[in-house]
């Protein structure tokens, strides 16, 4: 059935956001996509792996206040920001507000725009208006249609042609409203020739209940190389629905990394537009499920120019009785030729009762292809070598850390940004401290 009409998203809590310019009928078309859209079913191949029958919109609030700047440090905001190295920039949003956004002088100078998403609707609205869901169109879903509706703040990063940042910029979005319905955006442009590094983060303590709805859309211009992170680090009680898409240009390259550590319940979809010739991306990802955590992974590597490359690597390990899902296509079009295209997928079980899908898929309309292919397993650590470990006196619980830690040291030696290498490590090592 549609969207429930009782439910607080409605127009009366739209108009109490802001709506600069095109946003304001923006807002009005996706609300009325949104209700018209029914709840995802399991019956659709899509949303196979992921039950979302009992989900209802109601109970949810579609704003809760930031506090302004003083919420930085009152409650304790950066620090759940995780920031290690230096930055060139960093935005921080409280629950549905944008409290606090900060940007290297010498990059304002030369163009370089990190702000508020609504902010950005104002003073620099043909760029935004020209890019927003052009990638993730707002009647893509019920979920993507209420986010074009209700998203409030979010962050808005422009490079402009031939700039190159040289730190990496940042931004957090920080929940602590029990009940919230919060909406992360990312538009990232990065014009012909530039290059950045983005870190985006979601954060939050344990909740009873919030819904996070995300949405990123990067576009890298021809020559621009990007980098962009993005940390999903939800407390407990949290829904996490998130859609990325990537356009790559002309000789561009896209590298992307997915870190799935929070939410009770996450579903990402990530996929990487090939458009033009010469492009790549290379998609890395991983995630640590336990209790009864839900994780669901969907990626597309489309291939629409020639020579273009893409490389997607995924690992994840699932203990107790959580579930993990990887459904993966790549596709090589009709005219796009010597393309380069793999995927692999791993997952490595820690407890009799998790679980791990991996579903690989190939679409190669041409006869000319460079490589194609796909890898996937999914297995508990190899007796065999905790066996070997043993005979060389280490116990059975540190031989499978030790299992564990090579597992994820290929993802891990493919980082080149040394604080989030860092920092995923200590993560696996807490997550494995935990089970241990």
């Amino acid at each position: 059935m549609p969207s429930s009409t009782t439910s607080p998203f409605d127009e009366q809590a739209l108009e109490r956001l802001p709506s600069p310019g095109f946003i304001s009928s923006l807002r009005r078309q996706a609300l009325e996509e949104h209700r018209g859209m029914p709840i995802p079913s399991q019956q659709t191949e899509e949303w196979r792996y992921t039950d979302l029958e009992g989900f209802e919109f109601d109970g949810y609030i579609p704003f809760a206040e930031g506090g302004g700047p003083e919420a930085v440090n009152r409650h304790g905001v950066l620090a759940a920001a995780g920031v290690v190295g230096e930055r060139a920039g960093l935005q921080i949003q409280r629950n549905s507000q944008v409290i606090s956004t900060k940007l290297a002088e010498g990059l304002a100078e030369q163009g370089v725009v990190l702000t508020d998403l609504d902010l950005a609707a104002e003073r620099h609205a043909d760029l935004v208006e020209k890019h927003l869901h052009q990638l993730v169109e707002t009647n893509r879903s019920t979920f993507t249609a209420l986010h074009a509706a209700f998203r409030s703040g979010g962050t808005f990063l422009y490079v402009p042609a031939g700039v190159t940042v040289g730190m990496p910029l940042q931004s957090l979005t920080w929940v602590d409203h029990d009940g919230l319905a919060v909406f992360p955006r990312t538009l990232l442009i990065a014009e012909e020739g530039s290059e950045v590094t983005f870190i985006d983060r979601y954060a939050s303590p344990d909740l009873g209940r919030v819904f996070s709805d995300a949405v990123v859309e990067i576009f890298a211009g021809a020559d621009a190389k990007v980098r962009y992170v993005n940390i999903q680090d939800w407390g407990a009680g949290v829904t996490h629905l998130a859609v990325q898409r990537m356009r790559v240009g002309r000789d561009a390259q896209i590298r992307s990394l997915g870190v799935a550590f929070g939410a009770s319940l996450a579903r990402t979809e990530v996929e990487s537009l090939l458009v033009e010739d010469g492009g790549s991306s290379e998609l890395l990802g991983v995630y640590f499920g336990d209790g009864q955590q839900h994780i669901d992974h969907r990626s597309i590597q489309d291939h629409l120019g020639s020579r273009t490359s893409s490389e997607l690597l995924y690992k994840g390990a699932m203990r107790d009785r959580s579930n993990a899902i990887y459904t993966g296509t790549v596709i090589i079009r009709e005219g796009a030729h010597r393309c380069d295209a793999y995927q692999t997928n791993r997952n490595i079980l820690l407890s009799d009762h998790a679980k791990a899908h991996s579903v690989p898929n190939l679409e190669i309309l041409t006869n000319d292809p460079t490589r194609c292919g796909h890898a996937a397993s999914v297995g508990p650590v190899s007796e065999d070598e905790i066996f070997y470990l043993q005979s060389r006196g280490i116990p059975a619980d540190e031989a499978q850390r030790l299992i564990v830690r090579g597992f994820f040291a290929e993802v891990l030696d493919r980082i080149d940004l040394p604080e989030v290498r860092e920092g995923l490590a200590r993560a696996i090592e807490d997550e494995l401290a935990m089970g241990a």
